[in-house]
């Protein structure tokens, strides 16, 4: 399956041009799934005044979706019975909408002002078992855990630049430890996919400076998980609230 990422300095700044990336979504017919990273329309730098307009979004991806047969995802800040979350969506061409809300809460405007969420989900798309997370959620092993037979952890963020190579390693070893694919979908750049397998990595087939574009390939879990099935020795555990 073909996916497709958005990363620029204007998602990381919360300036997103809505037009070139339905343009972008538009012409590229064999993208089965497009990717924004989190908070792609306020940037990060937020507090209680900023307007967040999450429903907008929801009805975006939402149209999007529909009119161009794709799958449509990405974090946003919303305001839903007066308490905010930063919520991933993903609309399906079908018309269904998915949401995770941030566990994981970073900085001084989430840790005082955001909800966390309680709930981990998951869902099925074109073959393929997804879990979404957000940014911060990549570093706790246990709630990212692979009880859910899941096949690609999506992980949508704002992770700075100064901290990609603690990224990068715990990209790897989730990967690893779930026997899936990590796909993380960074605002501030350098987006990765990373395999179950230690020395093999998924390489973009085409990019530019708004988006790249990487193809999944679905045989490589199914043989992996055959060949080695580490995850039949699962340890069972509960999460507290």
């Amino acid at each position: 399956m073909q996916i497709g990422f958005f990363e620029n300095k204007y998602l990381r700044d919360g300036k997103p041009d809505f037009d070139l990336i339905q343009s972008v979504i538009s012409r590229n017919k064999g993208v089965k799934m497009w990717i924004l990273p989190e908070a792609f329309d306020t940037g990060c730098n937020v507090n209680t005044t900023t307007e967040f307009n999450g429903a907008k979004n929801i009805d975006t991806f939402v149209n999007w979706a529909k009119k161009y047969d794709v799958a449509i995802a990405g974090s946003f800040y919303i305001k839903d019975n007066e308490l905010i979350y930063n919520r991933f969506c993903c609309a399906l061409p079908d018309g269904q909408t998915i949401f995770y809300d941030k566990r994981h809460l970073f900085g001084k405007f989430e840790k005082q002002s955001v909800t966390p969420g309680n709930k981990i989900v998951t869902f099925n798309y074109l073959g393929f078992k997804f879990c979404p997370i957000i940014c911060y959620d990549l570093r706790f092993p246990v709630w990212c855990r692979n009880t859910d037979n899941y096949d690609i952890l999506l992980c949508v963020s704002q992770w700075p630049v100064e901290r990609l190579g603690d990224r990068a390693v715990l990209c790897k070893a989730r990967a690893i430890e779930n026997q899936c694919f990590v796909i993380n979908v960074n605002a501030q750049g350098f987006s990765k996919t990373e395999t179950p397998i230690y020395n093999t990595d998924i390489r973009q087939i085409r990019g530019s400076k708004s988006w790249v574009k990487i193809e999944i390939p679905a045989e490589t879990l199914a043989q992996m998980r055959k060949g080695k099935p580490y995850l039949n020795d699962r340890d069972k555990f509960s999460i507290n609230y």
